[in-house]
């Protein structure tokens, strides 16, 4: 049976690369920056901020169903109600790359709901 060496990074170099990644993905080099995020997220991941930017990575590489399962880990880790809404507007654009369409229109009408609410509550 062949062995199998486990690599744990450094809390520095998991902000290194993802700082690296964060660069390339607003340059537009999202294969670039999911490389490295893939060397910093772990099965059991729990930062909400790196989860956030894998999940961006995906689908910007058009790997929705993976975006997907990210995006469910999220979720559950992810409390603060302001992520709502920018993260149902991720999962309609995860689902479209998914060619899911009917699932992501309709997630998209619930972020164009959701974004409504949020401007009324704010001008009140």
């Amino acid at each position: 049976m062949p062995k199998t060496d486990v690599v744990l990074i450094s809390e520095q170099e998991r902000d290194l690369l993802c700082a690296l990644s964060y660069t390339h993905l607003a340059c537009g080099q999202s294969a670039q920056s999911l490389a490295l995020l893939r060397l910093a997220v772990s099965d059991n991941s729990q930062d909400v901020n790196l989860l956030r930017i894998f999940a961006y990575a995906l689908i910007a590489e058009g790997l929705g169903d993976e975006a997907l399962t990210i995006l469910d880990r999220l979720d559950v880790l992810d409390d603060q109600q302001s992520s709502r809404v920018p993260l149902t507007l991720m999962r309609s654009h995860a689902l479209l790359r998914a060619r899911r369409m009917d699932e992501a229109r309709a997630v998209f009408q619930s972020y164009v709901s959701l974004r409504s609410s949020t401007i009324l509550l704010k001008q009140t």
